[in-house]
Formats: C-alpha cells, structure tokens, sequence
C-alpha cells in the first residue's frame, strides 16, 4: 500500500484535536430511563448493549375488538394498553432527552399486529408532510420506522416506514444491512396531524410476515423517529452512534413479548398481470404487443419462501439515470427490477459496484425471462437462497438458463460464513462460478469481511466434453480481505484485494480486472453535541495503490477529504486528491479522441455543499478541478428542488464537464441535464416523471410512469418512454423519434 505521507496526517490528527478542544460534549440529563442510558453516554466508548430482553421490553396486548385503521387512536383498546415512552435521542446528542414526547402502544389479534402512536409536536406547522408516492422520499418528512426481527435471530428481518399521512416505504434486511427498499410487502397505516402533533395506526397482517411456528412468539423490535426540521433522531431502544448504521441495527433491537396463540398462515399469493402496448420506431415501423404473465409467492414452510414466476415482464421499472463515461472502465448501473430487488442483499457476494459475483441485471436485458423461480428462507442457523430462470431466444442472442445457490449460516453473534454458486448454461456455452466468504462484526460499526471466488468457463480453463482442458486456468480467481474498525468519532481501514486478469463471471460485474489493489484509511468523525450550530466534522485520509499480476504499478491514489454537518441539516466540505495511471494501451475517452499510452499524474480540488433536502426548496452543487491525463477537467455540478405542495414536486440537475487534453479533438464538453416530476392526486394515485438530455448521445429521453394502486398489492401501471435525436442526423431524411412506447399494465393481487 502507499504509505500515507506524515505531514497529511500530522497536519489531520492536529486539525481534529484543535477541533475536539473546542465545544465540550454534552452528558445527557437524568431521564426515566437512565438504567437504558447508564452504560451508553459516555462519549464513544465501545460499550455492547445489554443482553435483549433485560432493559429495553415492549408488550403486545391482544385485543378481541375491532381496530379501524384511520389515523385516530380512538378505539376503547387503545386506552387500556399503557404507551411506551422512554424513547432516546440519538442526533443531536447521543444518549439525549429528546425534544418532543412520543408515546407507542402495541396491540395484536389473530391477524394482525397493531401500533398506535402519539408524536407530540410543539410546533405543529413545522411539521413536514409533503410525500404521498408509496416508495417516495418518505426519509425526508416527519416520519416513524418499525424495524421487526421476526425470528428474533439479530441479524435479518422487516422495515416499515411511513409519515404523518401513512405514505409507506418497506424494504428486507439481511445481515443488518438493508438492500431491498423494493419488497412492498402489504399492509394499512393511517395518519392525521393533531393540535399536539400527528398520530399513526397501524396494521401489519401476520401473513405478511414470516415468523416461527411458536405458541409464545418473541420478536425483535426498534422503533425510530425522525424531525427532519430540527434534524433529530430519537430511537426505542437506544441505537448509539458508535453504530453507524441506523435501524437495520438488529442486535441492538429491543424485545417484542406478549403475542400468543398466533400461527402463520398458508401465506400463498397469486399475482397475474395483463399487457397491452405498442412501440414505434425510427423507422416508422410499430410493434404492438398483448401479453400476460403471472407471479406466485408461496410460504413452503413459515421460514421459507418460494416465489414463481412466468413470462415476466417489467415494463413498469423506472429508467437509468444518464452517464457519461470519461474514465477507462465501465460505468455500473444498479438493478431496478423488483423480482430481483426483493433478497438481493442475500445474494451479494464481494463489493458491490465493483467486483461481484453475481450481478442480477445480466438477466433478461437482451433476452425475455420465460420463467422460473427462487427459494429464499432460513433454515435453522442457515439462511439460503436458490434462483433459477431461463431466458428465450432474441435476435443473435441465444437463451440460457441462469442459476445461483447462496448460503448464510450463522456461526455467533453477528458472525455469518457462507457459500455462492452460478451457472450460465445455454446456446453460446457454459460459465461456473464459485465463492465462499464471511463476515465479522463487532464494536458497534466495526467489521472484517473476506471473500474468494473462481470461475470455470467453457472458452477459458474449462473442461470440454472430450475431457481436454480448453483455454488458459491462470487468472480466474479473485480475492478480498477488508478489516474496518470505527466508532462515533474514530475509524481506520485496511484492504486487500486480487483480481485474476481473466475473472470475467458471466453472471457477475467486474469493474476492473488483473490487479492487485492495497488500501488504507484513517478517519476522525467529532460530534459537537453541545454546539447550537455545528453537528459533526468528518475527516478521512485514504490512500491506495494498484498493481498488475506482472508486478507492474497501474494506478494509485492519495485524498484527503472533509465535510463538516450543521445542526439545521446542511452540509459542506471538499477534497484534494492526487492520482496516478500507467495506460499501457490507448484510451478513447470519447470517439474521436484518444489518450495515448503512458505515464499520468494530476492533482485534483473539489468543493460541494448541500442544503437540508427536507425544506421546502433546496439545492446542491459542487465544482471539481484539476489536471487529468496530460492536460485539465473542470466539472460543475448542481441541483434544487421544489415542493409545491404534497400534490406536486420538481427536481433538476446539471453535470457539466470540461476537458482540454493534449490530443487531437481533446478539447470538448460533457453536459447531462435532468428534470424530475412528481405528481400525486393521493396515496393511491400519482405520476412520475423523468426527462433526460445528453450532449454526447444528442438524445432527449423521456420516462412517465403512472401508478394506480387500486388495491393494497395490486397496480395499474402506464408507461410512456421516448427518445428524441436533438443532435445532427446523419440521414436528414430520418425521422428524429427513435422510439416512442406506450405501455398499460394491470397487475392483481390474491392473497390466502
């Protein structure tokens, strides 16, 4: 690794000290719940919480009448269950009194589980309530999230989210890390603004859950609630910050007692949908297209979970946001499908967004998903998951059968080994892979995560039929090992990592093969608790350098990177960074300019600042500059947005670029610029919209999606996508419409 220069650090470590000497850190004052906060106030110790179950208990009360979920706690049960209120302020003081009263009462029947809450507020206008889109920016209203640990196994479990108008959002998480904001699990929540602040209700149906057949059930639970205004978080039980994290935070959850006599159901849902649309081309043509599909999800066991689907189509998924690639290796584009979204965070194996074994997005892109199947569930301490689908033929591209196999057994407290396997099979031949890796968590946010994989291909070190080994073996594995210790107001890394020059898994994502990368960080993170303005300082010097298998230095990099919190939500900081490529080949930074091979050095400096995304308008920019691979690149970056109202919303932004290389046709701009539209007419009912133009394509596109969710679960979606040639055409005889597509899709949703 690059050894971090003594004067950047001394100059960091000196800059932090005089920092942390300034405003003291506030103790919190005594509160009724000081046996909860005993061990947890004192700055960043690295203190575990006390064993679940000892300190921090909620009872569910079971209830014979009926719950009318309408946002008012008016129900006669409501008023027998004594409220839950020692919750805990986490920002702006670790360990604090929070600011305003919340009150949770829990109750249960053989259907549902039900909460009741109480958010007082002192200033009822300040609260924020603008997001009716199921699936919107609900993090930046007033808002509550349940977090539900159904198997009580500390490790995975549900998220539900909602805000003053019972808008939700609902995600899966696996080994305390939330990746599955997509799941869209069914249930009811209502909510009013009061004189005193807002109330919630609401009703999560056990068939909507997976829990064990138990006649007592215990469950983790946490509950966590935000005021965007004065950027607070208050928690039950207390999360402290030395957990970075916020409320995936499974081992920290408290305990859920008192649900009894409750079983979980046949848990089988059956979703079919119906199509109809047409696309029309550049070349005037017009394809129309009728279609059905069909999607089942069916509990096998109450831990295991099997969801088939056929024909599967996903007209409805939002489109990519636009990229403009100025760098030598691929760009990454996240998966938005939601058959693949829900468990993702199951099947992840490496880093994500650079080296992954399986990367879900190489399914169905250029050929349609016939049908197939997943099984995801746990089984005793192992969690498993297997995928299988099969494609259709498309044009030259051949259908193939694409399977994985992941397992996840628990092995300790937050400890997790486990196992991965692929298989591409089809028309254009075979790629196998396979991994293995684990995870170690421990103080708060601290971890040490490794991994290896290999993979088989039928071009590259495989084995034919006749037995021969066809290709070259060498280069086909890869490996990580990353140890990362932190707390409230510390951390440092270390990494490893090697990527064979041929570990290119066909069902996987490698951003960069053929190296050997070191890497190091140090960071101090101080928290100004008892400040009226400052929030938190984050100081980080990383370093890193990559070499070849031949030994051969490729790149390295050196950065040393602030941003500084305010107490209102706003945000500044900035860089300075200094980088190195070896190009041992040429590099069309765009087609008509090409970066000659050779050694490159340059130094870079960018600030940004951002405003709290929460008001009512915001904004964010950011400029960047430097030498880059010979000559300079500026880069401006912008953004604001406005709330009309709950009803409307507008987001733009700009990326501009601009290069002068000593190369021919090395002087030129990037600029990508976007508008968001959101429209709701109420929570079952909104719009959005999102136009896109590029000067490099010279392509305007557009992507509206109307949602319709005429019953909990089931849509009605329209589609309409276009792309418009702004630029020069090279036959001005063609038409400027490269496509325009209309799209209506209804989806039903039967659940037993």
């Amino acid at each position: 690794m690059t050894a971090l220069r003594p004067v950047y650090l001394g100059a960091l470590v000196g800059a932090t000290a005089a920092l942390i000497a300034g405003p003291a850190v506030a103790q919190s004052a005594p509160t009724p719940q000081g046996e909860l906060l005993s061990a947890q106030t004192a700055g960043p110790a690295l203190v575990a919480n006390p064993p679940r179950g000892e300190t921090a208990l909620a009872g569910a009360v079971r209830i014979t009448g009926t719950a009318n979920i309408d946002g008012v706690l008016d129900e006669a049960f409501w008023s027998t269950i004594d409220p839950i209120t020692n919750f805990v302020q986490r920002d702006p003081v670790d360990g604090g009194v929070p600011s305003e009263r919340t009150e949770m009462r829990i109750a249960y029947d053989e259907n549902n589980l039900y909460f009741g809450f109480t958010l007082h507020d002192s200033d009822t206008d300040g609260i924020r309530a603008n997001i009716l889109h199921r699936g919107g920016r609900i993090g930046f209203d007033d808002h509550i999230v349940i977090g539900l640990d159904t198997f009580d196994d500390r490790r995975n479990g549900y998220i539900f989210e909602m805000n003053s108008f019972g808008t939700q959002d609902d995600a899966l998480f696996t080994d305390e890390s939330i990746q599955d904001w997509n799941w869209d699990g069914v249930y009811y929540s209502e909510g009013r603004i009061t004189d005193e602040g807002w109330t919630l209700e609401v009703a999560i149906p056990f068939k909507t859950i997976r829990f064990p057949r138990a006649d007592v059930l215990e469950m983790g639970l946490l509950v966590y609630r935000r005021i965007p205004r004065k950027n607070e978080s208050i928690f039950w039980p207390h999360l402290p910050a030395t957990y970075r994290g916020h409320y995936a935070q499974a081992s920290q959850y408290g305990t859920l007692r008192g649900i009894e006599g409750v079983a979980p159901g046949r848990n089988i849902q059956v979703k079919p949908f119906l199509l109809g649309g047409q696309t029309t081309g550049s070349t005037i043509t017009t394809d129309r297209v009728l279609d059905a599909g069909l999607d089942v999800k069916y509990a096998v066991t109450s831990s295991l979970t099997l969801d088939l689907t056929y024909n599967t189509d996903f007209a409805q998924v939002e489109a990519d946001n636009v990229q403009v690639n100025l760098e030598r290796f691929s760009l990454f584009f996240p998966e938005k499908r939601e058959f693949f979204l829900e468990r993702t965070g199951l099947f992840a194996f490496g880093d994500a967004g650079q080296t992954q074994l399986f990367f879900s997005r190489r399914i169905g892109l250029d050929n349609p998903i016939l049908g197939g199947g997943r099984l995801t569930g746990q089984v005793g301490r192992f969690t498993v998951g297997l995928l299988n689908l099969q494609t259709g033929d498309e044009g030259e591209h051949a259908g193939a059968n694409n399977a994985v196999a992941r397992v996840r057994a628990d092995l300790g407290p937050r400890t997790t080994i486990g196992g991965i396997v692929t298989n591409l099979e089809g028309g254009d031949g075979w790629s196998r892979s396979a991994g293995a890796d684990a995870q170690f968590r421990f103080l708060g946010s601290s971890s040490f995560d490794v991994w290896a994989a290999r993979i088989w291909d039928d071009a590259l070190g495989g084995v034919a039929p006749g037995g021969h080994v066809a290709g070259p073996i060498e280069g086909m594995a890869a490996a990580s090992a990353n140890l990362s210790v932190r707390n409230a107001r510390f951390g440092a890394a270390a990494g490893y990592t090697n990527i064979g020059a041929n570990f290119l898994p066909a069902l996987g994502f490698v951003r960069r093969a053929d190296q050997v990368r070191w890497s190091g960080e140090l960071a101090l993170t101080p928290r100004f608790d008892s400040s009226p303005w400052a929030r938190q300082l984050n100081l980080f010097l990383r370093g890193e350098t990559i070499d070849g298998h031949d030994g051969i230095r490729q790149s390295g990099e050196q950065s040393l990177s602030t941003s500084f919190s305010f107490q209102t939500g706003d945000n500044v900081g900035g860089s300075l960074t200094r980088r190195f490529e070896r190009l041992k080949t040429p590099f069309a930074i765009r087609q008509d300019a090409v970066v000659v091979p050779g050694d490159y050095t340059f130094s870079r400096v960018s600030l940004n600042a951002r405003s709290n995304a929460s008001r009512r308008y915001s904004a964010n920019g950011s400029i960047a500059a430097g030498e880059f691979y010979g000559g300079t690149r500026t880069e401006l970056r912008a953004g604001a947005a406005f709330t009309v109202s709950p009803h409307l919303s507008f987001g733009t932004g700009v990326s501009h670029n601009l290069l002068d290389l000593p190369v021919a046709n090395g002087e030129f701009t990037t600029t990508i610029l976007d508008l968001t539209i959101n429209a709701a007419v109420n929570r079952r009912l909104f719009a959005d919209a999102l136009l896109q133009y590029d000067d490099v394509s010279g392509r305007v596109q557009s992507n509206v999606r109307i949602n319709w969710i005429h019953k909990p679960g089931s849509n009605l979606y329209v589609v309409l996508n276009s792309g418009y040639l702004a630029g020069d055409l090279l036959d001005p005889a063609s038409s400027r419409w490269e496509r325009q597509t209309g799209v209506v899709k209804l989806t039903y949703l039967w659940a037993i």
